[in-house]
């Protein structure tokens, strides 16, 4: 179908508008300095590099949490972390989501989950959805996480061709391949991973023992080991971008690419010892969150690069507006169109914010959610409630933030302290979802997220 007609938000019901589908894929785990459309040289990408010349490409975003059911709950509500309330695997989403904002507006939704931290009905992140397909990580806790992306694409697939044809519809498509465990096709590991001798495997599980031995400070990373799980983290993309290009060319041969609004982001990165450790969910620091965020469709420009700074919670409005549909009032997050709507307005500079830390040991025990991160244009201040110490970091100079300017630039601090800790009296709405049951805690913890002790 072509367009659609559906009464304008605000108008009555009396003043028909037309409305774009709407496609939202999640890529976990994917940093963007893996891609080609964001200058890797590897050739990991070729579908996600083609498609982003199509579209918007977003060199600057930030993402809400350094782990997934948080920065999910965030993509979806345009809410931070401490808005939403959702910061650990005790708390549920209570807020209303894009998808019954869509619904509202006549929309069929419908989503596929692959992680528990999706798709589990607890935790309230795939609420509003009129159809839910929820793939798990994997068939049995502890068993190895396999790439599942065709899976995750042929419900996509099928569940489009089973829609209502005289209705917009809003389809999320949520993909694990690119987290560990690390299992890339025979052909890609091949050609992306140079032979290895060493103690890791690439299985989340062994990954976790040694990053908690790391943060002990009883073992550390040799320059083989960061080899082999970058190489093996190339050779899933490489894996995984195959796989998305079969969804990209159903909707090619649909005819659904002009009307229809496609936007690709991630929800975090992952940390290949750059600030000591391994796996996501500890630190604050670029290489976790900063994230990816390419934009197709109507009313998105063609071959456009946004350099100004945005952030996760943008995602949801900015699929709004494409779609002429008001924000809802509450929600922290910005329509992006702005950066070619109004240049001078996208230019001026915001506070941006990344919290929910988890997965830290602290005197021999897992701690969560003591470690705050707070940005205004290139300048960064990372606070640790727990000890007090504040990092400052100027990313136009040191994206790797390697040089602590705290001492050097206190003004800075304060500006920054002061801007967060106004932040932090916000009072989240997430529900308790109370302890989870020693099943789930377990099947947590080989999973990654249950801090594995």
């Amino acid at each position: 179908m072509g367009a659609f007609l559906l009464p304008a938000a605000g108008c009555g019901g009396d003043a028909p508008n037309e409305r774009a589908n709407v496609v939202l894929i999640s890529i976990d785990t994917l940093r963007p300095d893996y891609l080609g459309c964001y200058g890797h040289e590897g050739g990991l990408s070729p579908a996600i590099d083609a498609f982003a010349r199509a579209g918007t490409l977003f060199e600057d975003v930030t993402s809400a949490s350094p782990w997934t059911l948080p920065s999910h709950a965030s993509m979806l509500t345009g809410m931070y972390p401490s808005t939403h309330g959702v910061a650990t695997t005790e708390s549920g989403l209570t807020e209303t989501t894009l998808a019954t904002w869509l619904g509202r507006a006549g929309y069929q939704t419908f989503a596929v989950g692959n992680a528990l931290n999706v798709s589990w009905p607890a935790y309230g992140v795939l609420q509003g959805f009129d159809e839910v397909e929820r793939i798990p990580e994997i068939e049995v806790p502890g068993g190895p996480i396999f790439n599942r992306a065709e899976i995750i694409v042929a419900h996509g697939i099928r569940m489009l061709k089973g829609r209502d044809a005289e209705r917009p519809f809003f389809l999320f498509l949520h993909f694990y391949d690119v987290h560990t465990d690390f299992t890339p096709e025979p052909l890609w590991e091949a050609e992306y991973v140079a032979p290895y001798d060493g103690p890791l495997t690439g299985l989340t599980s062994d990954l976790t023992k040694v990053r908690n031995r790391i943060l002990r400070g009883q073992a550390q990373l040799g320059e083989a080991d960061v080899r082999y799980l970058e190489q093996m983290y190339a050779a899933e993309i490489r894996t995984f971008d195959e796989r998305l290009a079969l969804f990209l060319r159903f909707l090619e041969r649909e005819g659904l690419v002009d009307e229809t609004i496609v936007a690709i982001t991630s929800d975090h990165g992952e940390e290949f010892g750059e600030h000591g450790g391994l796996l996501h969910g500890r630190t604050h620091y670029q290489e976790l969150i900063r994230i990816p965020w390419l934009l197709r469709g109507p009313g998105v420009p063609a071959q456009r690069r946004v350099a100004v700074p945005v952030h996760l919670i943008d995602v949801a409005p900015t699929i709004l507006g494409l779609a002429d549909l008001p924000a809802p009032p509450g929600i922290d997050g910005r329509d992006a169109s702005v950066a070619w709507r109004d240049p001078a307005a996208a230019a001026e500079l915001r506070f941006l914010f990344s919290e929910a830390d988890h997965n830290n040991i602290v005197d021999g025990k897992t701690r969560n959610n003591f470690k705050k991160m707070v940005r205004l244009g290139q300048i960064v201040l990372h606070y640790d409630l727990r000890t007090g110490k504040k990092e400052l970091y100027d990313l136009a100079t040191d994206p790797g933030e390697l040089r602590d300017l705290a001492a050097d630039r206190p003004a800075d601090v304060e500006l920054l302290s002061a801007k967060l800790e106004e932040f932090m009296q916000r009072e989240g709405s997430a529900k308790d979802i109370g302890e989870v049951s020693e099943e789930m805690r377990a099947l947590l913890d080989s999973l990654g997220y249950g801090g594995g002790e």
